[in-house]
């Protein structure tokens, strides 16, 4: 095969179909651009349309742009919300090879074009003696055919993090799409002045952008006065409306007093006071926004033994549950507790049913940790005084940064490969109770690089259908992962 007669041919340039083209030129490009250790620049076509008969060619597009999909793969391929890719030879000449990236909609071509570069080449890579791989040589050997189709187990799969560690809002963006996550919960002191254009960046991939702020909530809860829900409502009511009302997003995410192990301040009722003040500041939110999507980040300790007051909350908030047990529950690795026993195992399956029953009309989510998080416990993160910009640190920050987390992280892999076909089983539990209607997040710091934690979970969220062991070996054969 002779590498350098490949082409790109696609539908639209715009949105996540651009993101979509940016990804398979770029990994493509790997392979076709250069040649190692020769100074040489070689050229990738990229072509609006049109059907190749002289090259190899990737075509990306939504399955009614391109008339080539409907000639080569059946409507019913390609599932509701998902994908199909297709590599076969060109019907039109044999000795060329043709890959159909195809979704419904622009942002599932862009899932397409990650199947391909990541799953797809890994699968097409070169087998020599002894079980070499050789990667660079993927397009100077015959491509092998491929076909799968594929669609989302869950319809959102979110990060909740925090603005401080967001070195490049870009790469994380970035990141998020290869991952197929299609929400961002951003936690912020004060909104980072460049919020519309975070915005705009993560609408291009696909991505719904949710700012968060504090209904109450304090670096000790103990400490909040819910004595006066009214002063409380009112003065975060004055903060959405002067901050958050007019700035590009997808709706408000806040947490309030429940990040407590005790289920009552100074004698007053947590859930009972949280369910009153979400009621009144959400509905009269509502009143003016009746669109606006909020989410409620709700911590499990201090309200688990009072979900009959919890179910009360306004159902057209949603709520995002936190700290619901153990593993994968857990942030610190002081407290991770894995499954130990079947009936600790049973426990999480229950209280997740629990809350899973609890508001049948209304939005859920569940959070898992056990990735790297904020170290709060020694003054290492100074609270932001006022607006910042986020995300636009220079190269010397973001490389000391990722030299300190890489040894931590491994702390957190080790934990995943141990106990991870139960964080999976625990995942197809909540999909089949839910079938998928559910907000499955995970909470964290994921800059500098994906890890294998956060590309497992992220593939759990994405496909609760295969066996473990395959999904397991597909994130492992994923060159970008890091252990």
């Amino acid at each position: 095969m002779e590498k350098r007669n490949w082409k790109i041919y696609y539908s639209s340039y715009q949105g996540p179909e651009k993101r979509a083209v940016e990804l398979v030129y770029r990994e493509l490009g790997k392979y076709v651009l250069r040649d190692n250790g020769i100074y040489s620049f070689h050229s990738l076509d990229c072509v609006k349309e049109g059907f190749p008969t002289d090259c190899n060619a990737i075509i990306l597009g939504t399955y009614n742009e391109n008339p080539v999909f409907k000639k080569y793969l059946k409507a019913d391929e390609i599932p509701e919300n998902g994908y199909a890719v297709k590599v076969i030879d060109n019907p039109e000449n044999n000795a060329l090879k043709l890959a159909l990236l195809c979704g419904y909609s622009a942002k599932e071509v862009l899932y397409a074009a990650v199947d391909f570069v990541d799953d797809y080449l890994a699968s097409a890579t070169p087998v020599f003696d002894a079980y070499i791989h050789l990667r660079n040589e993927l397009f100077c050997h015959s491509l092998p055919d491929y076909y799968i189709s594929s669609a989302p187990s869950f319809k959102t799969r979110s990060i909740f993090t925090w603005g401080h560690p967001i070195n490049d809002y870009r790469e994380y963006l970035s990141n998020m799409a290869r991952l197929k996550l299609n929400q961002l919960i951003v936690w912020n002191d004060y909104l980072p002045l460049n919020a519309d254009e975070i915005v705009e960046c993560a609408h291009s991939y696909g991505i719904e952008v949710l700012w968060g702020f504090a209904w109450g909530w304090a670096f000790n809860c103990n400490t909040t006065d819910i004595t006066d829900l009214t002063g409380l409502k009112d003065k975060i009511i004055a903060e959405f409306n002067s901050r958050y009302k007019n700035v590009k997003g997808d709706g408000i995410y806040f947490q309030s007093f429940t990040e407590l192990s005790n289920n009552s301040i100074k004698g007053v009722s947590i859930a009972s006071a949280v369910t009153e003040l979400v009621n009144m500041t959400a509905g009269e939110i509502l009143s003016q926004n009746p669109d606006l999507h909020i989410q409620f980040g709700l911590h499990a300790t201090s309200v688990r033994n009072s979900l009959d007051i919890i179910a009360k909350v306004d159902p057209r908030v949603e709520i995002v549950w936190e700290d619901c047990g153990g593993f994968p529950y857990k942030a610190s690795p002081k407290e991770f507790n894995t499954f130990k026993s079947l009936e600790e195992y049973e426990s999480q399956h229950n209280f997740a049913d629990s809350i899973i029953d609890l508001r049948k009309n209304a939005d859920l989510g569940i959070v898992y940790k056990c990735m790297l998080t904020m170290d709060w416990s020694r003054n290492r993160v100074t609270h932001q005084p006022g607006p910042y910009v986020m995300g636009e640190m220079d190269d010397i920050t973001k490389e000391n940064d990722t030299s300190l987390f890489n040894d931590i992280w491994r702390f957190y892999s080790a934990e995943w490969i141990e106990s991870g076909e139960y964080v999976y089983q625990l995942t197809k539990h909540i999909r089949e109770k839910t079938g998928g209607n559910v907000n499955m997040c995970m909470a964290g710091m994921f800059s500098g690089g994906i890890w294998f934690p956060t590309a497992l979970c992220a593939e759990m969220f994405w496909n609760c259908n295969d066996d473990y062991s395959a999904l397991r070996k597909r994130v492992l054969n994923r060159n970008w992962v890091k252990f």
